[in-house]
């Protein structure tokens, strides 16, 4: 079974760039990634502190190997001192 997820960032007023840029180091290396069916990131027009990444994974263990990507590592380690905010949602196709 597929999972697919969106995912909020609110950057802090004075990081929006440097967000922005650590966002786009993960899109090339996850769309790569064997399992990965979809990864898009986004930034509101209407809200340049928002931004919002869309990923869908063949299944768990294709999300699980994501988590353990060095493009993924190097996100996680680095994106808190620019966020404000995530919300994380796991999404269901109707």
């Amino acid at each position: 079974m597929s999972i697919t997820r969106q995912i909020i960032f609110l950057a802090k007023k004075d990081c929006i760039n440097e967000l922005k840029a650590l966002l786009k180091t993960t899109i090339e290396g996850s769309k790569k990634e064997e399992g990965c069916l979809m990864y898009e990131v986004f930034q509101t027009k209407n809200n340049p502190v928002e931004f919002i990444v869309i990923d869908s994974w063949e299944n768990e263990e294709a999300l699980n190997a994501h988590y353990e990507s060095e493009h993924y590592l190097h996100f996680i380690n680095n994106f808190q001192q620019y966020n404000a905010h995530i919300e994380p949602f796991e999404l269901e196709v109707l």
